[in-house]
């Protein structure tokens, strides 16, 4: 939920949708996610089609500010019906 500041390293949380969820509409882009359990939203890049992200599985990538905060993402999206599969990535 924290603004990632400029030139901080970003780590990413990347997810599988769970059937019949569908965000294809927005592939390429950022959305805002509702997570119920916590009574807010979220930005998710969704991929794109054509992305490696998307042939290797990856429906969509969730940018995190540190290793605790995607703990703690992580165990919320658990707690979500939306994603089937959720996997650490870092992003630099």
């Amino acid at each position: 939920m924290k603004k990632i500041k400029d030139n901080n390293p970003v780590f990413g949380l990347c997810v599988k949708f769970a059937e019949g969820i569908d965000y294809s509409e927005s592939e390429g882009t950022i959305i805002q996610v509702g997570l119920r359990t916590r009574n807010t939203s979220v930005p998710m890049i969704v991929t794109a089609r054509d992305s490696e992200a998307k042939i290797q599985g990856t429906d969509g990538i969730f940018a995190i500010c540190s290793e605790k905060c995607g703990t703690k993402m992580k165990n919320t999206l658990e707690n979500e019906v939306s994603f089937r599969e959720i996997k650490d990535i870092s992003l630099g």
